[in-house]
């Protein structure tokens, strides 16, 4: 919650929200800025998957190989909470945690 970081006197959030248009597509995603040093600082940001609020253009319209070509620009940025869109399973949570090896994005 924005509240929280605010009452702890962070100097930014470490996250926000930002709308995506890709050709007549919309949606939106949130991303995170880490590692801030200095209030001039933006750190790096995360990106995590769209949320889209329509479905992709028609295979067979004129702009949908357009649409293709900006969204495999926009989607190479996704390195957070990629795949992810609920929780594990108890199985693949306990799998991860014998092995340790855990996957970016899952916190419990």
């Amino acid at each position: 919650s924005p509240d929280w970081y605010r009452s702890r006197r962070y100097p930014q959030l470490p996250f926000s929200i930002e709308l995506v248009k890709v050709g007549s597509r919309l949606g939106y995603r949130w991303f995170g800025v880490y590692a801030v040093t200095s209030e001039n600082d933006d750190g790096p940001t995360q990106y995590c998957e769209i949320n889209w609020l329509d479905q992709e253009p028609e295979r067979e319209s004129s702009d949908y190989e357009i649409y293709l070509q900006k969204l495999e620009r926009i989607q190479r940025n996704i390195d957070f909470y990629k795949g992810y869109s609920q929780p594990p399973t108890r199985d693949e949570y306990r799998r991860w945690n014998l092995t340790g090896k855990y996957s970016v994005g899952r916190s419990w």
